[in-house]
């Protein structure tokens, strides 16, 4: 980055090639994003003023954005958001960021109580940034969510999360590992349980280095065999979820055959998955076969 007083135009051209020479094949897409953030403007601007020059300021923060983004660092925390189901979601390094596929269990849950006259009670395991709980909230105005997570840092961003986008109210953030603070609250029958746990074993080449290094391990990674924290959910969820209710997770691939099985062993049943645009399966919804103890 050469050290002059760059305009928009030229921050993009030299930002896209440093990027580009460090193996981001996101280059171009990436020194969009950063010096929109940088100066506050949106796309259309940097097109339409290419001779707007960045402040000192502005070119220091940008140079040091890129830096880090050369080393994979994730843009999301760079510039402090991600879009999900439409919304920006505030993130940063204490909570997973809001995946694509993510979005299949909002549709799959918005599906599940479509046409229901009366309040909905959910329940989001493990919440994160709050995106599930939140958009639920948004998207359906009977909806009644209790979010928990072990992580004080993921709760925090998660009610403020939904205090901004105004559904905070609906929602109860409980601190507590999955589903133990619920069951240990008398009186509390869940519609819905949702979930994206950690699914990834401990040991897996598969996954990005920049998710390996840079994003919540205990977000990411559930153990030696990756199916821990479902095997926690499928036993703990009976004991508050409301007769006929549902339980809905997201899946990694290659797992559906492996969790069907687990579930049944636990008195579940699947009642349909659902791919991603990869055509992999990403969504299962599970109902009870058995009654709790039966």
């Amino acid at each position: 980055m050469k050290d002059k007083f760059l305009t928009l135009r030229e921050a993009i051209h030299e930002g896209t090639n440093y990027l580009a020479s460090h193996g981001l094949e996101t280059a171009r897409r990436d020194a969009e994003l950063l010096v929109m953030n940088v100066v506050g403007k949106e796309r259309a601007f940097l097109y339409t003023h290419p001779e707007w020059p960045l402040s000192d300021q502005e070119r220091i923060k940008f140079c040091d954005w890129l830096q880090r983004r050369k080393d994979r660092y994730p843009i999301q925390y760079l510039v402090g958001f991600q879009e999900f189901y439409g919304r920006s979601f505030k993130v940063d390094p204490r909570v997973l960021i809001p995946r694509p596929e993510t979005e299949l269990l909002v549709d799959v849950s918005l599906e599940l109580i479509a046409g229901r006259r009366e309040s909905v009670h959910v329940a989001d395991i493990g919440t994160g940034s709050g995106c599930i709980a939140v958009t639920l909230a948004c998207e359906n105005p009977l909806v009644q969510v209790t979010a928990t997570d072990i992580s004080p840092g993921a709760l925090e961003i998660a009610r403020e999360n939904a205090e901004r986008l105004g559904c905070v109210e609906r929602i109860e953030f409980v601190r507590g590992d999955l589903l133990e603070p619920l069951v240990q609250s008398s009186g509390r029958n869940f519609d819905l349980i949702l979930s994206n746990p950690p699914y990834v074993d401990d040991e897996s080449t598969k996954i990005d280095y920049s998710v390996r290094t840079f994003e919540p391990p205990e977000a990411v990674f559930a153990g030696p065999t990756g199916f821990e924290i479902y095997q926690k959910i499928l036993s703990g969820a009976p004991a508050v979820l409301h007769e006929g209710g549902s339980l809905v997770l997201e899946i990694g691939a290659g797992q559906l055959e492996a969790l069907e099985e687990l579930a049944r062993q636990r008195g579940w049943g699947l009642v349909e998955s659902r791919n991603d645009l990869a055509g992999i399966p990403r969504c299962a919804v599970f109902c009870r076969t058995q009654t709790p103890g039966g």
